[in-house]
């Protein structure tokens, strides 16, 4: 069903997976596929606190380590936890203000992309 939706690829399966258990409807799907393939409008909370976590972001290929080393980084440079640590860094890499653990979403995303939406204009 994910097929007739333009879900498909070798990421299908972990996709799948990361956002199961956040949609209402299958047709959910969708959104998040658009969210970790596209290019998307990120929302800016607090610029100069992203440009930090854009210098953090680790280099090479994410996986399932990424989103703890990264974010551990930056509570280590920036002294930040819980909400203020993680939700702006939803709100650019997602564009939303909740949804699937962004630990599963991250690899998905990839650094390119995350790196572009942590520097986007207003970033």
């Amino acid at each position: 069903r994910l097929d007739t939706m333009g879900i498909s690829g070798p990421s299908a399966a972990a996709f799948w997976t990361a956002v199961r258990g956040n949609l209402l409807t299958l047709a959910d799907a969708a959104g998040w596929w658009h969210i970790v393939t596209q290019d998307i409008a990120p929302v800016i909370e607090d610029a100069g606190f992203l440009h930090q976590a854009a210098l953090a972001l680790p280099e090479g290929v994410f996986d399932s380590a990424t989103w703890g080393i990264w974010t551990n980084a930056i509570k280590a440079a920036s002294g930040r936890k819980g909400r203020a640590l993680f939700h702006p860094l939803r709100l650019a890499l997602t564009g939303q203000a909740q949804g699937p653990e962004l630990a599963a979403l991250l690899p998905l995303i990839g650094r390119a992309k995350a790196l572009a939406r942590l520097s986007a204009p207003g970033a």
